[in-house]
């Protein structure tokens, strides 16, 4: 059964902060499982997940697993992304969701926060 895995960023009006996160999905792809992949936002970008999922279908996928790029929980994680995927699983019956956490307080970002405070700049 081939696998899709959607990363999922909030999205911007800005197209610079929308390239990061594809390009962080570059990466996940490089360094991830072999499966279909596809980038999306919540707001602001393009495409959404809705498009993302359509996507995969088209692609045969049976399975996706979403892997939301957010740091904490909100709004999004709690309420909207969870509606967002039941909707998308009343479109799609055949296909099983996978709703990956949200990134969190994990010690490997407080490491980068540290790594990047030594490369700061004096304003």
């Amino acid at each position: 059964m081939q696998q899709g895995i959607i990363i999922l960023g909030h999205g911007s009006r800005l197209a610079a902060a929308n390239r990061e996160i594809t390009a962080i999905a570059e990466q996940i792809k490089a360094a991830g499982p072999a499966a279909l992949y596809e980038t999306c936002f919540l707001q602001f970008g393009q495409p959404d997940l809705a498009r993302a999922v359509e996507k995969l279908n088209r692609a045969g996928v049976k399975k996706i697993t979403v892997i939301p790029l957010l740091l904490v929980v909100g709004r999004h994680i709690r309420h909207e992304l969870p509606a967002l995927l039941q909707q998308l699983k009343a479109e799609y019956p055949h296909i099983t969701f996978v709703l990956a956490p949200h990134l969190g307080a994990d010690r490997r970002i407080a490491e980068i926060a540290l790594e990047r405070m030594k490369q700061g700049s004096e304003i």
